[in-house]
């Protein structure tokens, strides 16, 4: 496999992934907001398990990038079409749950904004890696 497509497919997982995680997170965060220290401990460790595989696929891509032949177009298309869909889907569910319950907007804010920078960690490393070769 072409090591772009190792990039392509760690992004999208990571992005995937710790987009569920978050939106669960704030999700549980109405429902119990005062286990908040608790429910973001919680997080933090699933978006590590979530990010053990792409960083295995990111160190494997860079130890066969040299060998890649592929058009950069579809691989960052790929990516940034993930972490778009992803970052749309956690603003939409975080107006509905503020909504809600105004009072927490402050919580879920912190939850919105440190989920998202979770969530394009690894499509920024992905993105960056494909204009390395």
């Amino acid at each position: 496999m072409d090591a772009l497509y190792l990039f392509v497919i760690a992004a999208v997982i990571a992005s995937f992934g710790i987009s569920i995680v978050l939106r669960s997170s704030m999700e549980k965060l109405v429902l119990e907001p005062e286990t908040f220290g608790q429910i973001q401990s919680r997080f933090f460790i699933y978006v590590a398990v979530i990010e053990a595989l792409p960083i295995i696929l990111i160190v494997f891509g860079f130890m066969t990038l040299m060998d890649s032949t592929v058009n950069l177009f579809i691989p960052i298309t790929i990516v940034a079409v993930s972490v778009l869909v992803n970052f749309i889907l956690n603003l939409i569910k975080k107006n509905e749950l503020v909504s809600g319950a105004p009072a927490l907007q402050e919580k879920l804010m912190t939850f919105f904004l440190i989920g998202n920078v979770l969530m394009t960690a690894i499509p920024i490393v992905a993105i960056v890696a494909t204009f390395v070769r």
